[in-house]
This record gives C-alpha cells, sequence and structure tokens, in this order.
C-alpha cells in the first residue's frame, strides 16, 4: 500500500547537535531530492543506499542552506517500504527548520507523530508488534529493555504468534472437517486435538514472560511510607545520590509525591518519597496522605521505615498492618543512633518471608542490600533470556488472556460433547486475538491511537 502524498519531519531530538537528520518518505522523495540537493560531483548517479556528499539549497535554487550529506532509498528496500531521503545535516535547530521549511514549499507534508512506522506497517515492511517494539527501544530505560524491544523488533514475538497460529489452524481444520459430518458423527466422537494442548501450554508461557520484562522495561515502583520524621526524605536523597526532597526536623514537610529513578543490577527503579502518615494536621496533608494510600496499592515493592531511636507506635504498627499483604520491605533506620526498641517488638505483625534491614539513611549503612532486596523481590528466579519471545506490552497481554480463555473454552466444549461448531467458533475468536497483536486484523481507532503515541520522525 503506497500513499500518494510525501511526508517529511527531523527524525532527531530537538536541541543543538553535531548532525541532524531529516526524513522524507513517499512517491516525491527522488524528485525532491534533485531540487533541493546539489552534488559536489555534476553526474551523480544517486544509487539507492549510497551516501553522498553536497549543498542543500532553497527551492528556487538561489540559497544554499547548509553543507550536507544524503542518502536515498529507493523503495521496497526503506524502512517505510516507500522512496526514502535522508539528509544529515548541521545539527542546529535553525538549520533544520529552515531545510524542513523548504521541503515543504517543494511539495511534502509534515508528517504526524508515528506516520513513517505507520506507513512500514502498511507496506509490510513491519507488524504491528515490531512497530511497538521499535517505540519501546526508542525509550528504553535499560539495556535489558533494549535488548527486549530488539529482538522484537527483529521477529521474535511474531515468530512465536505465528507457530501459536499454526497450531489452532490445525485443530480448527481438524473440528471443521467433522461439522459438515455432524449428522454421521456423534458429538462425543470429535477427535481430541493435541494442538489445542500444545497451545494452551505455549500461551501460558508466553503470558508468563510479561511480569519480569516489564520490570526491565517500565521498572519497578517502589514507595517509601512511614509516619512523619522517619527518615523517608533522607533515604530518597541518598539512594538517588540528589537534594530530591527537604530534610527537617520538622514533622509533615513532604506534602507531595517526590519522584525519581535510580538503576540497580541494570533495572531501572522508580523510587516515590511520600507524606508521613499520620491524623492530618490540615486539608493540605489529608489530600498529601491520601495520595500516599492511592501509590501503596499500585506499588511493586513498599519500604515501611520506621525509627529505630524512638520507641515504636500505634501509627507505625497501623502503617504495617495495613500494608502486610502487599510486597512490603522493613527498614528500621537511624542505625547511628541507640535502638530504642528490638526487632521482636514487630515480629507478631509480619510473616515470615518479610525482610527486615537495619539501615542509616544519614550515613548509608545498609542501602546496598536495600537496593538488592528490592530488585530480587520482583525479579524471578530463573533470568530471561532477551532474544526469546516474551511481552512487555498491556495490550499484547490482553491479547494473549483473551485467546488463553478461548482456547480453553475450546477445549471444554469439546470434552463437554457440545457440536463441533462451538469449538471451532472460539478457535476462530482466539485466531483474532492473536491477530491483534500482529495488526492482521485491528480495529483502525485502535492502530491511531497506537502509532500517534510515537515521537515524530519515527
Amino acid at each position: 500500500m503506497l500513499l500518494q502524498d510525501t511526508i517529511t519531519a527531523i527524525a532527531t531530538p530537538f536541541g543543538t547537535a553535531g548532525v541532524g537528520i531529516i526524513r522524507v518518505s513517499g512517491p516525491q522523495a527522488f524528485e525532491i531530492a534533485r531540487r533541493i540537493f546539489q552534488p559536489i560531483h555534476a553526474n551523480c548517479p544517486w544509487e539507492t543506499h549510497n551516501l553522498y556528499h553536497g549543498d542543500i539549497i532553497s527551492a528556487d535554487g538561489k540559497t544554499i542552506l547548509d553543507e550536507a550529506l544524503v542518502s536515498f532509498m529507493k523503495r521496497p528496500h526503506s524502512f517505510t517500504g516507500e522512496d526514502v531521503l535522508e539528509i544529515n545535516c548541521h545539527g542546529n535547530p535553525l538549520i533544520m527548520q529552515t531545510i524542513l521549511s523548504e521541503l515543504v514549499a517543494l511539495g511534502c507534508r509534515l508528517a504526524q507523530p508515528g506516520e513513517f512506522s505507520q506507513r512500514a506497517f502498511f507496506n509490510n515492511r513491519i507488524d504491528l508488534s515490531q512497530a511497538e517494539a521499535l517505540a519501546s527501544m526508542i525509550a528504553a530505560k535499560s539495556a535489558k529493555a533494549c535488548a527486549i524491544g530488539l529482538a522484537q523488533l527483529k521477529g521474535s514475538l511474531t515468530k512465536e504468534i505465528d507457530n501459536l497460529r499454526t497450531l489452532l489452524i490445525d485443530a480448527l481444520a481438524m473440528i471443521e472437517a467433522t461439522i459438515d459430518f455432524t449428522d454421521d458423527v456423534p458429538a462425543s466422537d470429535i477427535p481430541q486435538s493435541p494442538q489445542i494442548d500444545h497451545a494452551t501450554l505455549r500461551l501460558q508461557s508466553l503470558l508468563a514472560t510479561y511480569r519480569s520484562a516489564k520490570i526491565y522495561t517500565e521498572g519497578i515502583s517502589v514507595v517509601i511510607t512511614g509516619k512523619p520524621n522517619v527518615g523517608k526524605s533522607s533515604l530518597l536523597n541518598t539512594l538517588t545520590g540528589k537534594k530530591k526532597s527537604i530534610v527537617t526536623d520538622i514533622p509533615g514537610t513532604t506534602r507531595d509525591l517526590i519522584t525519581d529513578m535510580i538503576n540497580i543490577k541494570g533495572v531501572p527503579v522508580n523510587l516515590v518519597d511520600t507524606a508521613g502518615i499520620r491524623e492530618p494536621k490540615d486539608a493540605i496533608e489529608k489530600e498529601g496522605i491520601a495520595l500516599v494510600w492511592e501509590n501503596l496499592a499500585n506499588a511493586d515493592v513498599v519500604i515501611i521505615l520506621l525509627d529505630g531511636s524512638k520507641p515504636i507506635t500505634f501509627e507505625d504498627k497501623e502503617i504495617i498492618q495495613k500494608n502486610k499483604n502487599g510486597n512490603i520491605l522493613i527498614a528500621i533506620n537511624k542505625t547511628d543512633l541507640p535502638p530504642a526498641w528490638a526487632t521482636g517488638s514487630i515480629a507478631g505483625l509480619l510473616s515470615p518471608e518479610v525482610k527486615i534491614l537495619h539501615i542509616s539513611a544519614k550515613f548509608g549503612t545498609g542501602l546496598e542490600e536495600l537496593k538488592n532486596i528490592i530488585v530480587d523481590s520482583c525479579l524471578s528466579e530463573n533470568s530471561i533470556d532477551a532474544d526469546s519471545a516474551m511481552i512487555t506490552n498491556m495490550r499484547h497481554k490482553m491479547a494473549l488472556e483473551n485467546a488463553l480463555t478461548n482456547v480453553r473454552t475450546a477445549k471444554n466444549n469439546i470434552l463437554n460433547g457440545m457440536s463441533p461448531e462451538f469449538a471451532a467458533f472460539d478457535l476462530h475468536e482466539a485466531l483474532d486475538n492473536l491477530d491483534e497483536i500482529t495488526g492482521r486484523k485491528i480495529n483502525d481507532e485502535i492502530l491511531d491511537k497506537i502509532f500517534s503515541s510515537f515521537c515524530i520522525g519515527k
């Protein structure tokens, strides 16, 4: 599918740099290249996938705008599957904007966010999961996340979806072959399809990768909570190496959520410092404490910070009690001061697997162990292989869960001796759900929403 207009956009991030790249894609790309670029050598062969040195000139041919390298990629062997021109000019925003304006004057339209990737999808250069992988790679927060995105871009997920489709199509063919003979073959005699069992196991295995892979791509959400003045802000500042939160002896200094990201063992960790939990003194503090409870409910890890230099209080115990069903970690702070209570006084409130650490946020004592426990408590025992098929996208997860439900329903319908049409219907639904992942079958509105979240120029 070749679209009729030619689009252009700056493909490099905004700002001053040594080099900036402007991309053009569409049927007029070659004609525009000849008009805007004046090669050093008069007889430029314009061979595809070659770099040429010369000047970028204005649409009227009277003004030199920049000295540049350009390349022309002839369709269908380009990212978008269309004729593509890439201009490597100097990375001054003024220069790039001037060239972009000239390209528009020559007939280009400014590209929408993600439109280059959308054209690659429409022209069957990549499927939808690969397009999403490309966006994930660009936004990756860790080396592992980048590796996962690259594997998906190269087709690791696509291949697994194709394998699942093959299993379901084979099972469907076997079931549908019996539909024409339902008068002769009792429903109870419909053959059991091993492909359905294999597909079920593979769907379960693929879904099981989501939690660990998501940790590398989106990070671990860690909320630091506790009553006022136990050292939450000091802990955030020490972990990040920055003065993110104000630290004073006045209780209730932190009213809003203070966030920052650090990297622990290659895993992005999103830290959240919160207002101290107590009976609120005013409307602002009340709102801040309400935000704390909302974030605690969605956290991957909750660090409950206690002051070891002061007696344990009812507020401390209440915070532990209300969070005991989450993934909690007890950090007893201020070990640089004489202890005022023994660990055994809270043991009865905790399940045996809950870790209790003694730390000093002020001096950094125990923080390396704290970091390791945060990551280890979220990662599975088996390390993930970035090159294997895995999912990191909630849209993919929901589609696979729906497909798994369809396959299980089909299996139950066969076991319960129901007419083969029912099992066939469920397998068709499973295939539709798998096709939503790769974009073989997807609503146009969802498609537009996906690509609109991409950056301009990609």
